[in-house]
């Protein structure tokens, strides 16, 4: 399949956004433990993952690693472009947990558009919201329940969100 097919808001692009984004996307096949974004020390760009899986975790400074959400199939990653994102405040490491076929976005390309497209900019939102409340999921399970109330949840929700974001826990927390 091709990136228009997997890029949800590609039908209410202008042709010239259409264009702009095809000159500069940037295809990329990456092994299973590549780093792909480290956090603020670069600005990767957006990705889209046409196949595979992608872990976004945050590093302490004592090493320790919590993985905040996965990627899968046509999931886009907007803070592996968070440089564009004035607001983050933390760092997030993107790696690859399956040989993974992804597209890149460069950061520049997807803010001018973002700025110039409410619906890209409407979709970019909802990302973020979607992310956050991952996010906020997470914490809400590490924070207020045991460990042995997450493993059992985690057994007994197999369907839809819940597996979804705990299906490498064996992994990784």
């Amino acid at each position: 399949m091709d990136f228009q097919s997997y890029f949800p808001v590609w039908n209410k692009l202008t042709p010239a956004q259409q264009e702009r984004i095809l000159g500069s996307l940037m295809e990329r096949r990456v092994s299973k433990g590549t780093v792909i974004h480290n956090g603020s020390m670069d600005c990767t760009g957006l990705l889209l993952v046409k196949s595979g899986q992608l872990r976004a975790y945050i590093l302490s400074d004592e090493g320790r690693e919590i993985t905040i959400y996965r990627l899968f199939d046509r999931d886009m990653c907007l803070f592996s472009a968070s440089c564009i994102m004035r607001s983050i405040q933390f760092e997030v490491t993107v790696e690859a947990e399956k040989d993974t076929d992804l597209w890149v976005i460069p950061s520049e390309i997807y803010q001018s558009i973002m700025e110039g497209s409410a619906p890209v900019s409407n979709y970019t939102n909802e990302l973020m919201a979607s992310r956050f409340s991952d996010v906020m999921w997470l914490m809400e399970q590490v924070m207020w329940k045991s460990l042995d109330t997450r493993q059992a949840c985690s057994r007994i929700l197999v369907g839809g969100s819940v597996y979804r974001r705990d299906q490498s826990s064996e992994n990784h927390p």
